[in-house]
Order: C-alpha cells, then sequence, then structure tokens
C-alpha cells in the first residue's frame, strides 16, 4: 500500500506562479497544505480552486514558519516545495515509487532532491549551483535547524536517500526581484549572525567529518564571521566552481552573492552598534539618574 503524502507549500503573494506549483504536485498529494503568510493578492483563491487546506501565521523567517506548519500536515510523509518551485514529471513518478516501497520508509527519514536553479531564464549548472541536494520528502517527525536564511533538515547520513530526479527552481525572474530578495535575504543572515554571536558556535565533532550536512551548517555558521568573504564567495563560485562557463549569467550571480555576503555583514555590523549604542545610553541614563536623586539626598541633610 502507498504511504499518503502532504505537500507543503509556504506562500505570500505568488500568484503568478503558485497555480505551476500546484499543478505540478496534484496527482501525487493526499493533502496540499498551504503555509500562508496574509496574502493580499490572489494567491489563495487559487489555492481553494485545487482543494487545499490553507493555515495562516505572520511571516519570521523560513525555518520558522516550516516547522510551525510541519506538525499540522495530515500524513506521515511530507514534501516540502516553495511556491517558485515545480516537480518534473520524472521527479513525481519516482516519488510515487519510493511512497511504495514499505520497506525502505521504515529505515529512512528523509530523501535528498536536487535543485535546477535557473537565474534569469538560465539553468546554472556550474558555479555550485547544481546539484544541490536538499532534504524534502521526509517524515513528518522532522525539523528545520533553527536558522533565519538556507535552513535544511540535518539527518545522519544512514536515515537519508537521494532521488535520481530534480525540482524545477525559477526563483530569479528578473533584476527587480532578485535585488529585493538580496535586501531581505541579507537582513535575516544579519539576524542569524547576531544570534551565532550572542551563543557561539557549538561543533558535534563527530557529525562534521562523517555528516556532509553538519559540516555545511557549522561552515555557514563561521562563513560570514571570516575577513574578505565576499570576495572569497566571488572566488569560489567563478573559478573555483567554474561559474564563467554560465556566461553572463555565472558571473552576475557570483558578483550578487559576494555582495549580499558584503552587505549582510555590514547590516550586521550596524545592528551590533545600535545595540551597543542602546546599552551605554541605558547605563548612562540610570547614572544620571541615580546621581540626581543622591545630590537630592545630601541637598537634604540626610544622613547615611
Amino acid at each position: 500500500m502507498r504511504e499518503k503524502l502532504t505537500v507543503l507549500i509556504p506562500t505570500y503573494n505568488c500568484e503568478n506562479i503558485i497555480k505551476d506549483c500546484l499543478l505540478s504536485v496534484k496527482d501525487i498529494a493526499d493533502e496540499i497544505l498551504i503555509a500562508d503568510s496574509f496574502s493580499s493578492d490572489k494567491t489563495l483563491d487559487i489555492c481553494k480552486k485545487f482543494e487545499a487546506k490553507i493555515i495562516q501565521r505572520k511571516y519570521g523567517y523560513s525555518a520558522s514558519q516550516k516547522n510551525w506548519a510541519i506538525p499540522q500536515a495530515k500524513n506521515n510523509w511530507i514534501l516540502l516545495i516553495d511556491s517558485d518551485e515545480r516537480l518534473t514529471p520524472q521527479l513525481r513518478s519516482e516519488i510515487k515509487n519510493v511512497l511504495n516501497k514499505q520497506s525502505l520508509l521504515k529505515k529512512i527519514s528523509g530523501f535528498e532532491i536536487a535543485r535546477r536553479h535557473y537565474f534569469l531564464g538560465k539553468w546554472l549548472k556550474f558555479g555550485g549551483r547544481y546539484p544541490l541536494f536538499n532534504v524534502r520528502l521526509f517524515k513528518k517527525t522532522c525539523r528545520y535547524e533553527d536558522r533565519n536564511v538556507h535552513a535544511h533538515i540535518l539527518l545522519p547520513k544512514n536515515e537519508m536517500r537521494k532521488l535520481k530526479d530534480d525540482i524545477i527552481h525559477e526563483s530569479d525572474r528578473n533584476l527587480e526581484q532578485i535585488l529585493e530578495k538580496l535586501n531581505r535575504y541579507s537582513t535575516y543572515q544579519a539576524q542569524y549572525m547576531i544570534k551565532v554571536a550572542n551563543r557561539g558556535i557549538k561543533v558535534d565533532w563527530k557529525e562534521f567529518f562523517t555528516n556532509y550536512l553538519a559540516f555545511k551548517a557549522t561552515v555557514k555558521d563561521v562563513w560570514f564571521f571570516i575577513p574578505f568573504t565576499p570576495l572569497w564567495r566571488f572566488l569560489y563560485m567563478y573559478c573555483a566552481q567554474l561559474g564563467f562557463l554560465d556566461g553572463r549569467e555565472g558571473l552576475l550571480i557570483a558578483v550578487l552573492y559576494g555582495f549580499e555576503d558584503f552587505v549582510s555583514k555590514n547590516k550586521y555590523i550596524q545592528a551590533r552598534k545600535k545595540k551597543q549604542a542602546w546599552k551605554f545610553g541605558f547605563l548612562l541614563r540610570v547614572r544620571m539618574i541615580t546621581e540626581k536623586h543622591l545630590r537630592r539626598y545630601l541637598h537634604s541633610g540626610l544622613t547615611f
């Protein structure tokens, strides 16, 4: 008997793209669960035509929103897909086959799926952009790591398998949308940097050396505190990962990702300065009030 599947889709004002996403999953979904951040366009009207279940919550950051939505799924297996993504017919067939393998599903908690990143209409095959594997098909007990941006589900290697076919990802459709996302993501990253600076970096060394996803998560924690990261990001993507083979688009995305690192780091620095300035101002105010009351007592002739 096939395991039933909930397809979870986070949404916000995506009326122009959500239909293609829904069409690509409707044949394999026993439940479509829409985790909406109070869309004000026709997104929800479109979702209702596909008989989707809609839950709503104010958006904080991606991992928080997904971890809130996951327990509300009706079924034990969940496929997470974003509104700007869609499944290929081959991937749909592969997921159907996997859900029929009960003996395998008892051993595995999640399946990694590669994503084809389309940037300004071009599929980027270099620059470290393909294949990017992430756990997307997983058990309801799984959760995303508590990261403000680029969070993943981390599982032990023996609890994961990789699927052969891809998710199509068309998020970067024009420069205006790309720059808006850069501004938003750099803010999320700066917020996460403050979290890391406050709590410190904790490393499970066994997982670090044996689980690539755990290794990658630790590197991401450290990355933004390394000097000259914008330059290293550009050189890594464009040169080391052969991004130049993607032509103009390969150059542009390497520049933009390096610039995003630069903006993130500077937003973090500004936020820390504001926090320190607030603390200094608060302490100064307390000192002034204390000195004022002390002078009043002294002038009143009170003795201690």
